[in-house]
C-alpha cells in the first residue's frame, strides 16, 4: 500500500463483499482497478478471479514475485516495481 499511495488521486482501499475480498482497489479516473498482492508463489486468488469474471474491469493488477506480464485484463507487476504502477498500466 505504501508504494501505491500518492500515485493516484484517490487512496487505495480494501474491498470485501459476500463473494470474497480484494486486497486493494484503486481509482484511476473513472476506472476501478482490483489489485491482488501475493508474497509467495501461490497465485490461485479465487476472490480476485471471481471479481474479474463478475465485474469485467478493463485493468486488474497482481503484484507477485513473478516478472512483468500482461494476460488479458490482468497485469502481473513484480513487487519491486509497485512504485511504478501507474506508469505500467
Amino acid at each position: 500500500m505504501q508504494q501505491l499511495r500518492g500515485q493516484f488521486e484517490v487512496e487505495p482501499r480494501y474491498y470485501s463483499d459476500k463473494a470474497g475480498e480484494i486486497d486493494f482497489v484503486l481509482q484511476n479516473g473513472t476506472e476501478i482497478i482490483p489489485i491482488e498482492a501475493k508474497g509467495g508463489e501461490d497465485k490461485s486468488a479465487p476472490s480476485f478471479k471471481r471479481y474479474i469474471a463478475n465485474r469485467h474491469p478493463e485493468h486488474a493488477i497482481r503484484f507477485s514475485k513473478r516478472g512483468y506480464r500482461k494476460d488479458g485484463a490482468i497485469t502481473n507487476i513484480p513487487l519491486y516495481l509497485a512504485g511504478k504502477t501507474k506508469e505500467l498500466l
